[in-house]
């Protein structure tokens, strides 16, 4: 990776479905604000360009017109033309529309002067996300001017698995995109307390075991998700993580805010030196592909 990456997570309430328009303009509008603080990579919440589905009847249909873009549409281009105008890097979350009709993913694109450099897509869903996206196993971690960078979408983060694969490839930044919520009464499962003090926990753990560093932009504020489900809360707490360092920046939990931080190479390495967990993990591979004992 460069020798130092200055990284953003721009923790916001993105507008709900039918505010692609305006979420656009709002992510053109903080890559510039980002760029002229000098960040190189600015990290955007899960599907804050198309946000959430409406659960209730119609909802796929709606999603699908009103609510997902394609990927070589006039959204993306206007945000890869922004980042090369600017000179900086960009994940950008959305429902991707499938070249198969009715198909959606929930996706982000890293997005560079060079253009849509890669796009991932979940494959993990809690609750009634599967009644709504198509689940993509395929991960690539992509190779730009900053360094190897992966991205993990929201839920994924509970399955180390996503993030391992990462590793493998040789990531140095991790880029968590996420739409997480509170718990409880608040929406989502799980109590608010506990819920709180184990997203807090995640990023640095998954820095730490993959060796890489973390960014991870959570959402904020409320959404709408439908007649069926009612109003939800999401959890904030937006972190920037090195896996030598620890926390070098957090977001609080219920407000819009911006979180940077300078990511240093020589960080990377001294976690590398400490822990040797690539060498460590490939002399163990037999150890932890044997098949799980029975009784």
């Amino acid at each position: 990776m460069q020798s130092k990456v200055v990284a953003s997570a721009v923790q916001h309430q993105p507008v709900e479905l039918g505010g692609i328009a305006e979420n656009l303009a709002f992510i053109l509008n903080q890559m510039q604000v980002e760029a002229s603080n000098g960040s190189d990579l600015v990290v955007f919440p899960e599907a804050n360009l198309t946000s959430f589905f409406k659960h209730e009847e119609g909802g796929l249909k709606r999603l699908w017109n009103e609510g997902s873009v394609d990927v070589d549409g006039p959204e993306l281009k206007a945000v890869a033309e922004a980042a090369k105008t600017l000179g900086i890097y960009t994940v950008v979350g959305f429902n991707e529309r499938s070249s198969i009709v009715g198909t959606i993913y929930n996706s982000a694109a890293l997005i560079g002067p060079e253009g849509i450099v890669g796009v991932t897509r979940k494959c993990f869903f809690p609750g009634i996300e599967k009644l709504y996206y198509t689940p993509d196993y395929n991960r690539t971690t992509f190779d730009c001017a900053l360094g190897k960078i992966g991205i993990v979408i929201c839920y994924e983060t509970l399955f180390p698995e996503v993030a391992l694969e990462h590793f493998r490839q040789g990531v140095e930044i991790l880029a968590v995109t996420s739409s997480f919520w509170s718990g409880g009464t608040k929406g989502g499962a799980g109590d608010p307390v506990t819920k709180k003090k184990f997203w807090e926990t995640v990023p640095t753990v998954t820095a730490i075991q993959n060796q890489a560093f973390v960014v991870s932009c959570n959402a904020c504020g409320f959404l709408d998700l439908g007649k069926k489900v009612g109003t939800w809360e999401r959890l904030g707490l937006s972190q920037i993580v090195s896996p030598n360092s620890g926390i070098l920046a957090q977001a609080g939990q219920f407000a819009a805010e911006t979180i940077r931080a300078e990511l240093l190479e020589s960080d990377l390495i001294e976690a590398r030196a400490n822990y040797p967990l690539m060498a460590d993990r490939l002399r163990g591979r037999k150890l932890v592909e044997q098949p799980v004992p029975t009784r």
